[in-house]
């Protein structure tokens, strides 16, 4: 009975990070509404979520402003572009599978790799842009090179999001009200396993 009570106890330990997770997945939907901050709330949201997967225990709001704070400004253009890039690769992706023919078949298919890049390269960018204080051109050719060389991890990465939403959409809604963080969580747990690989300079 004593160890119920224990801060130290699997279960609580368990619990302070649903919360901190939904806390920061409330954090990133508030911060992300201006749309054009979305860069700079991603980046924040996995600041506070590698120091989690890390156990870098600290005060996660105050992290996450600070670390959204910090990013804001080469967050805009980053985030904006991103953005940008995923709508224009969806439409895309729509106009050609509605095309008949083999140019259709064709430009379908070139998108999807294109596709395949963008989402390899994206889940890399914003937990580097938390991490390291380089110029957005470094940044992109670090991310897409990782993604490359660990296309396993990468892939998993991808995985782990998509069935999280869909657990949420189709299986138990409640789930997706943390998926957000859920997912940031997740990433961060495996980006820290691979980065001890790496003399990445990490300067935050």
């Amino acid at each position: 009975m004593k160890n119920l009570f224990d801060i130290e106890n699997p279960v609580w330990v368990f619990m302070g990070k649903l919360v901190d997770l939904l806390i920061l997945s409330g954090l990133w939907v508030i911060c992300s509404l201006p749309v054009v901050t979305i860069g700079a709330s991603t980046a924040a949201l996995y600041y506070v979520t590698l120091k989690l997967a890390n156990n870098e225990e600290g005060y996660t709001v105050r992290s996450f402003f600070r670390a959204f704070k910090d990013n804001l400004i080469p967050g805009i253009p980053m985030g904006i572009g991103a953005l940008a890039a995923g709508v224009f690769l969806s439409c895309d992706l729509y106009a050609y599978y509605h095309i008949d023919g083999q140019m259709g078949v064709i430009l379908l298919w070139a998108s999807i790799v294109l596709t395949a890049v963008y989402l390899m390269t994206l889940v890399w960018l914003f937990p580097l842009m938390a991490r390291c204080r380089t110029d957005w051109k470094h940044l992109l050719v670090m991310s897409f090179v990782m993604s490359i060389k660990n296309f396993g991890w990468t892939l998993l990465m991808i995985v782990s999001a998509v069935c999280l939403f869909a657990l949420g959409l189709f299986v138990s809604a409640p789930l997706l009200v943390i998926a957000i963080g859920g997912t940031a969580y997740i990433h961060s747990k495996i980006l820290n396993l691979v980065w001890k690989d790496y003399n990445l300079g990490l300067t935050r």
